[in-house]
C-alpha cells in the first residue's frame, strides 16, 4: 500500500506501508510515532482450522476511497488477500484539521473466514528521556511521571479492558509541551496495557478482543494531539465528549428524578454489614445518639443469606445477599415482618435505608437456583459468576418482592456490577452474551431501580453507568489502586495518584474511601496507613462514612476517648466538606511542589483545598468548619 498522509492545522500524519503511524509538527519535526516492532496484526481463522496471526501489511490487495463524516476528512483502505484466507477488512483514517483530531476505525466488512482480534492498534512508546509523564484511567486516575522508579505492569495485572480495569476510555502522554490524548469510543471488548520500563521507555497498546470470538463490530477511537495539554486539560477534553455521548448527568440532573439523592449528600453512612436481631435495639439507640451529635444518617441495611438465616452465615463476610436471598419465604428469625419492622424504626428517625444485592452468583440451596443459567466458556464448561442474560429478570423479582413484602429501600447496592473484573462473556448456546451485552443489562438494572423510586448503587465508579447509578461503594479501592505487585501487598502505589476521574464526573456520583475502616473485615484492601488517607479522602472528594475510618464498629464500641472524639471531630469537618462540593464540579488539580507532594484542587463553586503530602496537613477555604489555614485533621 502507498503511504497515506492527513494534513492538520498544526500536525501532518502518515500512514506508513506496515500501517505504523508517524506524526509530525507541519515544520516536519517528528511529534509521536506507533511501533515499529508491535505493530498492527490480526488473528484470523478459517473454519476448523487454529488462530492464525498476521500484520496488516501481508495483505495482498489494498484498494483506497475517500471518507467524511462530516467532520473527520479521509480515506478507507480496503485490505483483502491474507494467505488464503476470506476475509476483507476496512481501515479508516481521517482527520478534523481544525483540532488536529485523528480518527481510526478497523472492521471486518466481507468473507466467509473470521477476524478475532486486533492487536497493536496502536502501540504508543515514549523514552523516558524524553520527560513528561503518562496518564492512566486506573481507578481515580494516576500519573506515571518519566522518571518513575517502579515497574509496570511488574507482577501486577498486564493489560485489562477499558469500563472493568480501566475507570474511562481516556489515556494520555505528555512529552514536555506535547501531548497525545486517546478515546476510546467503541471501548466494550478495548483491552489496553500500560508498561513502564525505568531508565527506558512508557508505552501504551491498543487490542481489540472478539465479541464472542468475532470482530463483530467496527471498531473505533480518537487521537487527540496539541501543545500545552495536560491531564487536567485531558479530562476536560473528554468531560466534553461523555456529555455529547450522553454519560454525563449530574446529581443535580437525576435528583430531579430521585430526590433522595439530596438527603443522601447531607448524611454519614452507618454500616450495619449483617443481620443480627440481639444487636438491633442497639443501633437504634447507636443512631439516635449520633443523630444528636449533628449527624444525618445513611443506614446500611444488613445482609442475610440467601440459603436462610444462621448464625455462621450471619456475618459481614459470610452473609452473601444474593439476589435469591430476596425470594426467601423466611429470610431471618421472624421473617420478613422483622426486617420490615427494623427498616420503618430506621425511617421513623429520619434515616435513608441503602440494601445490598449480589447478582453476579446463585445457591444451590437457595430459591430459584438453576444450573443451566450459569454461563459457559469457549469450551462449553460452567463459568459460576453469573453472566446477564436474566439479570434484569432477576431484578424486578427483587424488586417486586421487597415492594410486596412491604420491604422499602431508598438505595439499592448492586455488588460485582460495574466492578474491575467484568461480568463473564457467555458461550452458552442458550443464552449467548458479549460483554456490551452485560454493560447495556446492568444499566437497565439500574434505571429499572430508578423506575422504582429507588437510588441505584454499584461497586466502583465507571464511565459507562455515570448517567444511570449515582453511588459507588467506592471512588477507591484496593483493585483500583495501582501496583506492580498484588495488591494487598503493595508498599505504596506506583506513580502518582490524582483525581483524574473526579475531574469528569465527580459531580455525577456518590463513593466512599476505604481509609482504614475496612480492616475490620479483611486486612489489606485499607489505603496505605503512611499515605495520608485522611488526605487522599478530601483530595478524592468522597463520601463520609463512619466505617470507613478505622475502628469503624457497628454496634459502635467507644465513644468518649481521646480517640473517639477525633473520630467523631474529623467525621464532622469530612460530612462538611463533602456537603459542600458534592455537586459542584471538579475543575482544576495542580501540583504545587517538584516533588508532587503538595497539592491543590479547586471547585466551580470556588472551594479550594491544599494538601501536604510530607506533612499531612491540609487547608481548605470555603467550606465551614475549616479555618482557611493549615491544620492537621485530627483522626
Amino acid at each position: 500500500m502507498n503511504e497515506l498522509e492527513l494534513f492538520g492545522k498544526d500536525i501532518d500524519v502518515k500512514v506508513n506501508d506496515n500501517f505504523s503511524l508517524t506524526v509530525l509538527r507541519n515544520d516536519g519535526c517528528l511529534l509521536w510515532e506507533s511501533s515499529q516492532i508491535h505493530i498492527p496484526t490480526i488473528l484470523l481463522r478459517a473454519e476448523d482450522t487454529k488462530t492464525r496471526r498476521q500484520p496488516l501489511s501481508s495483505a495482498e490487495k489494498a484498494s483506497v476511497s475517500d471518507f467524511d463524516d462530516g467532520k473527520h476528512r479521509g480515506q478507507t483502505v480496503r485490505l483483502s488477500g491474507f494467505d488464503g484466507i476470506d476475509i476483507a477488512l476496512e481501515l479508516t483514517f481521517a482527520i478534523d484539521a481544525a483540532v488536529d483530531e485523528i480518527l481510526i476505525q478497523v472492521a471486518q466488512v466481507d468473507g466467509k473466514d473470521t477476524v478475532e482480534s486486533v492487536c497493536h492498534l496502536y502501540r504508543f512508546e515514549k523514552p523516558v528521556t524524553d520527560g513528561g509523564y503518562m496518564v492512566l484511567p486506573h481507578g481515580s486516575g494516576y500519573l506515571i511521571p518519566a522518571e518513575c522508579p517502579d515497574e509496570l505492569p511488574g507482577k501486577g495485572i498486564r493489560g485489562g479492558l477499558i469500563g472493568g480495569r480501566w475507570s474511562m476510555p481516556m489515556f494520555g502522554m505528555v512529552r514536555e509541551e506535547d501531548a497525545m490524548c486517546v478515546i476510546v469510543e467503541t471501548w466494550w471488548d478495548c483491552d489496553v496495557e500500560a508498561e513502564h520500563l525505568p531508565e527506558d521507555l512508557s508505552s501504551l497498546d491498543f487490542n481489540w478482543l472478539g465479541s464472542l470470538g468475532k470482530l463483530a463490530y467496527p471498531r473505533r477511537f480518537i487521537l487527540r494531539f496539541a501543545q500545552g495539554m495536560d491531564y487536567v486539560a485531558m479530562a476536560k477534553l473528554y468531560r466534553g465528549y461523555a456529555r455529547k455521548q450522553g454519560l454525563l448527568r449530574t446529581l443535580e440532573e437525576k435528583a430531579s428524578e430521585t430526590p433522595v439523592i439530596r438527603q443522601y449528600i447531607e448524611n454519614i453512612l452507618l454500616r450495619w454489614a449483617a443481620w443480627n436481631s440481639e444487636d438491633g435495639p442497639t443501633v437504634l439507640n447507636d443512631i439516635r445518639r449520633l443523630q444528636k451529635m449533628g449527624f444525618g444518617i445513611n443506614f446500611f441495611f444488613p445482609k442475610w443469606s440467601s440459603s436462610g438465616y444462621s448464625p455462621e452465615r450471619g456475618t459481614a463476610t459470610t452473609a452473601d445477599a444474593n439476589w435469591q436471598a430476596y425470594l426467601l419465604s423466611n429470610p431471618v428469625p421472624g421473617g420478613w415482618e422483622a426486617l420490615v419492622e427494623f427498616a420503618n424504626a430506621i425511617h421513623r428517625l429520619g434515616c435513608t435505608i441503602q440494601g445490598f444485592v449480589n447478582p453476579r452468583s446463585q445457591d444451590a440451596a437457595a430459591p430459584e437456583f438453576d444450573a443451566s443459567r450459569w454461563p459457559q466458556n469457549t469450551e462449553e464448561q460452567p463459568i459460576h459468576d453469573l453472566s446477564s442474560h436474566d439479570a434484569l429478570e432477576r431484578t424486578k423479582r427483587v424488586l417486586d418482592n421487597i415492594e410486596a413484602k412491604g420491604l422499602k429501600y431508598d438505595v439499592l447496592y448492586y455488588d460485582g456490577y460495574s466492578a474491575h473484573y467484568p461480568l463473564p462473556e457467555d458461550y452458552s448456546r442458550l443464552h449467548p452474551q458479549t460483554r456490551r451485552q452485560t454493560y447495556e443489562v446492568q444499566n437497565a438494572c439500574f434505571a429499572e431501580t430508578r423506575r422504582r423510586g429507588i437510588m441505584p448503587g454499584a461497586e466502583l465508579a465507571r464511565f459507562w453507568c455515570m448517567a444511570d447509578c449515582d453511588y459507588f461503594f467506592f471512588t477507591d479501592w484496593s483493585s483500583d489502586r495501582l501496583s506492580n505487585t498484588p495488591v494487598q501487598g503493595a508498599p505504596a502505589p506506583v506513580g502518582e495518584p490524582i483525581p483524574l476521574f473526579q475531574l469528569v464526573f465527580h459531580d455525577c456520583y456518590i463513593a466512599g474511601f476505604s481509609g482504614g475502616g475496612y480492616a475490620l473485615y479483611s486486612p489489606g484492601y485499607d489505603w496505605w496507613e503512611d499515605c495520608t488517607p485522611r488526605l487522599y479522602e478530601l483530595l478524592f472528594a468522597s463520601a463520609p462514612a463512619h466505617n470507613w475510618l478505622s475502628e469503624g464498629y457497628v454496634p459502635i464500641r467507644d465513644w468518649d476517648s481521646e480517640k473517639a472524639r477525633r473520630h467523631w471531630t474529623w467525621l464532622k469537618r469530612w460530612n462538611s466538606y463533602y456537603r459542600t462540593t458534592a455537586t459542584s464540579e471538579m475543575i482544576s488539580h495542580r501540583f504545587l511542589s517538584s516533588d508532587r507532594k503538595q497539592q491543590r484542587i479547586e471547585f466551580a463553586n470556588g472551594v479550594i483545598a491544599e494538601f501536604n503530602m510530607t506533612t499531612d496537613e491540609l487547608r481548605v477555604k470555603g467550606v465551614a468548619g475549616f479555618s482557611g489555614e493549615w491544620e492537621k485533621p485530627e483522626a
